[in-house]
């Protein structure tokens, strides 16, 4: 057996699940599916990528600009469209070297995987033929490495010429070993024993001899999940390294290690909305914190666009809906919808009955559509314990429909009964997934919502989602993230304190030089810088300006020039200062004869804060966004191409008199390739009704803090306001009520950017399951933390690695990890008996496992002291230079004077 076994990918598809093949150390591509750029995010984690070469056929679906000539081709190949090719064809050579493989170099490949290198055995049938035809080959290759330096080959079969080019590949494949696809019929089936003892001969043999990473690829049913994981086991059983997915090779499938498919597939209507903005949506706002919560980035894909091809099964851990009214296109959605089933993906339905549930989707669902009730004398008869989770109503308001099952497996949920006996089902869940029709997943009761389901079991028990460790944003090393923001609003008003001083010198005295914690501060150029509405207040705002950004906690931000609040409505080149919001206030600042540029919004405030106002070794990073801060697309991509992180959006806002999940946002929103990070919690505005009344009101954001904290942690702490705040007495008491409840709180501190950077990565995360049962995390250099059901047990640390501690409180068991690209998770049923983290206000900088009996971490905080918890150090030496020493149950607890780094180091015997 190979020393090192990589875990090996093949896909063949036009889309690529780049969060998925990225978990692999090897991953073989259809070039010609990719697009610039496409190669570094597959290897962004380090893996290998391999494009696809067939040496001896000719395909004839790919486009060349210089095809060979007829002369070098043989024949046609019996089972695919494709010409066989005589490899000892001097024009088949240099087609091969020249418009294949020197074209794919300067694309940036260096390693390819030789496919068709036994086809000439069609036309080749007595040995000496074939021999010649052998010989080409082992010249090919010797020639690839001749040619092209570092190359690296992974060979399909080609067992007649291993014995000569042994030195020059570094794996051999071969399909199916014991589970294949006939092209001729398009059946599946097991494998003769013969011929695949014969297979598993010269594999092991390869292994033996040449020393050599082997693996088997083998097909099976896109839906037979359980059989591809079996028969991967099975040929990992034979030391061999597995590859199990469909012929076309267009489903991630299992192999060495199985991605769990962390993206949600959820469908909105543009149609259904003002402006057509995903914002607006149920999908959005209603699914979006659920998903996340249990672990799902989603894609949210308009269903007025070409719908997703291939074989999403294994892809995306379900296909959810939202829509609230009927589909123009009804019918094709829910056929293309059945194929998906048919090839083994969960559904959940909520909302309206937009396509027709039958033919294909009812005998797959077991549903029959209920008709001719009376929905006037419509009575709930029975439910369980999905229902209820935020209220329930005796009858509803309205009432779209129902369904009868015809199969004993589905659950209702729901059940209701008219005066006449009819008797229906609203919400279901079943072996294909889930349906809840509104009004029964969320009720509006005038201005306030309530979830009338379980959203959490509803999608558990629909889409059958996996139990595996969720990669978690609100925590790090046992702590909860804290974040500190301002808006650069008002920073030109005057305060109502004795002298009518700028709000900014009241926040710089009562609140910044008070509080010394990571704080992002940010300006609004438009209203005092030179070409503002205030430049008069200028030389007296820039000094004040200069004097916040020099402190040592501040980060620097930029609120924009103009103040877009309208984002979508502003075009390019229009004049400012043009159009009204519902609450009366221009699309943007009246700036005289600035025409809108997104542009001069974002780099042009950023530069000017940079030349004016940032000290020495400061510059702008974060961009907070303005207005209803919804920013399109492009301005997204002017901010990764300037290297700034974006922040703020959502409206988290639940309090005690509102108390519903309605009231929490998601975290992300995506904006075609790019990611808006939401503000975890919003600001003061929201509190004090537009800072109208109670001014006093941001306190309550307490409730918000301690309503995201419990039952479930689903927001980090965040302390967001304006420069209003310091504007009276009343808005200023409340704002240091919030900050000293805060700094009680066991938190991490960090800056803006840290956590923005911190949940775009959580979208890309991977969380791979081995087939030994122990997990395989990648991406997780910012996101370090893994939020673990109990079920699932305890880190076993001495054969886990990159696993640094564990902090089991009541809102979860939170794993925390080294910062590395890579973390292997083993878990065992006891708790830890050795060393670990359990908690820390700061991050880790440095992880080292010299021995079994040695550790050493290095941890920084951003701007605060240091605190550092050990568990299990009963038994154990701890050196921690520079701290004070508490002993705390079974561990030991660390208070440092300075932020870090502190180096810590244990000991046992």
């Amino acid at each position: 057996m190979a020393s090192e076994q990589p875990s090996v990918a093949f896909y063949y598809g036009s889309d690529i699940p780049f969060e998925q093949l990225d978990q692999f150390d090897w991953v073989v591509i259809e070039a010609d599916s990719m697009a610039p750029g496409d190669q570094q995010r597959l290897a962004r984690n380090g893996a290998q990528v391999f494009a696809y070469l067939s040496v001896g056929e000719l395909e004839q679906w790919r486009k060349t600009t210089a095809p060979p000539p007829e002369s070098s081709l043989m024949m046609d190949n019996p089972d695919w469209p494709a010409r066989v090719a005589d490899l000892t064809n001097p024009d088949w050579q240099e087609y091969l070297f020249e418009e294949r493989v020197t074209k794919l170099w300067e694309q940036g490949y260096r390693a390819f995987f030789l496919d068709t290198l036994d086809s000439y055995q069609f036309f080749a049938k007595d040995s000496e033929e074939a021999a010649v035809q052998q010989t080409a080959l082992v010249d090919i290759i010797q020639r690839l490495h001749e040619r092209f330096p570092g190359i690296k080959l992974l060979l399909n079969r080609g067992f007649e010429v291993l014995d000569r080019v042994q030195d020059d590949i570094v794996g051999v494949a071969a399909e199916s070993l014991y589970r294949r696809w006939n092209p001729s019929t398009g059946v599946y089936g097991n494998v003769p024993e013969e011929d695949s003892d014969w297979l598993l001969n010269q594999l092991t043999r390869i292994q033996d001899e040449y020393d050599l990473p082997v693996i088997a690829i083998d097909y099976v049913p896109a839906a037979d999940r359980e059989v591809a994981r079996e028969t991967a086991r099975r040929i990992h059983e034979k030391g061999l390294i597995p590859w199990v997915s469909v012929p076309e090779l267009n489903q991630v499938g299992v192999g060495l290690i199985e991605p769990v498919p962390r993206r949600a597939l959820v469908f909105y209507n543009s149609k259904d909305v003002d402006d057509g903005m995903l914002s607006n949506t149920a999908a959005y706002q209603t699914l979006g914190v659920p998903l996340e919560y249990l672990g799902f980035a989603v894609e949210y894909r308009d269903v007025n666009k070409p719908l997703p091809e291939g074989v999403l099964n294994g892809r995306y851990a379900g296909i959810l809906t939202w829509f609230q009214g009927p589909l123009e296109e009804g019918q094709q959605f829910g056929d293309w919808l059945s194929r998906q089933m048919q090839q083994g993906s969960k559904v959940a339905i909520f909302g309206a009955l937009a396509f027709p549930l039958s033919g294909e989707l009812s005998r797959m669902t077991g549903l029959q559509r209920v008709d001719g009730f009376d929905s006037a004398t419509l009575e709930i008869t029975d439910f369980d314990e999905m229902m209820g989770y935020e209220g329930m109503p005796d009858s509803p308001e309205f009432f779209q429909g129902g369904f009868r099952s015809r199969r004993e497996s589905n659950k209702l949920h729901l059940t209701l009964e008219d005066a006449k006996g009819v008797r229906l089902s609203p919400v279901i869940t079943g072996d294909w997934g889930g349906i809840a029709v509104s009004p029964w997943e969320v009720q509006n009761i005038g201005s306030q919502q309530r979830w009338l389901l379980d959203p959490f079991a509803f999608l558990k028990n629909s889409l059958d989602l996996p139990t595996f460790p969720v990669p978690d944003t609100t925590t790090e090393n046992g702590s909860r993230f804290w974040t500190t923001q301002i808006d650069g609003d008002a920073f030109i008003s005057h305060a109502e304190f004795p002298g009518a001083p700028f709000t900014g010198e009241i926040m710089l005295e009562e609140v910044l030089k008070r509080y010394d914690v990571p704080t992002t501060v940010s300006i609004v150029e438009g209203e005092f810088g030179p070409k503002s509405v205030r430049p008069q207040d200028g030389p007296e705002l820039e000094p004040l300006a200069r004097e916040i950004f020099a402190l040592p906690w501040i980060e620097l931000a930029t609120h924009t020039f103009s103040h877009p609040f309208e984002w979508h409505k502003l075009k390019e080149g229009d004049l400012a200062g043009q159009g009204k919001t519902k609450a009366g206030f221009h699309y943007n600042l009246p700036l005289e004869g600035y025409r809108y540029s997104l542009e001069r919004e974002i780099v042009g405030s950023a530069n000017y804060i940079d030349r004016r106002l940032a000290p020495p070794g400061k510059r702008t990073e974060v961009v907070l966004w303005s207005g209803n801060a919804l920013p399109p697309e492009k301005a997204l991509a002017i901010i990764e191409r300037n290297g700034m992180v974006n922040f703020n959006g959502g409206n988290t806002s639940i309090t005690r008199d509102n108390p519903s999940l309605t009231q929490v946002s998601p975290m992300l929103r995506p904006v075609g390739d790019y990611l808006q990070v939401n503000a975890p919690i919003i600001n003061e505005n929201v509190y004090t009704n537009e800072m109208t009344s109670p001014l006093w009101g941001y306190r309550r954001v307490i409730e918000t803090f301690q309503l995201t904290d419990m039952p479930r942690r689903l927001k980090p702490i965040s302390i967001y306001y304006h420069f209003y705040s310091a504007g009276t007495p009343a808005a200023l008491r409340a704002l240091k009520q919030v900050y000293d409840y805060v700094l009680e709180q066991e938190t991490l501190p960090v800056y803006v950017s840290t956590w923005s950077k911190l949940a775009t990565s959580w979208y890309d995360v991977g969380v791979a399951r081995h087939l030994d049962g122990s997990w395989r995390i990648s991406g997780t250099t910012k996101n370090r933390t893994l939020r673990i059901p109990t079920e699932l047990g305890w880190p076993d640390f001495a054969r886990s690695s990159q696993v640094a501690g564990v902090r089991d409180i009541p809102q979860g068991r939170y794993v925390a990890l080294s910062g590395a690209d890579h973390a292997r998770l083993v878990l065992d049923e006891e708790p830890p008996r050795s060393p670990y983290l359990k908690r820390a206000n700061g991050r880790l900088t440095d992880w080292q496992v010299p021995s079994a009996t040695h550790k050493t971490m290095t941890l920084s905080a951003e701007e605060v002291a240091l605190v550092v918890e050990l568990g299990a150090t009963q038994g154990c030496r701890v050196n921690a230079p520079g701290a004070s020493f508490t002993i705390i149950d079974d561990g030991v607890l660390l208070n440092y004077d300075q932020p870090g780094p502190a180096t810590i180091e244990v000991f046992c015997d």
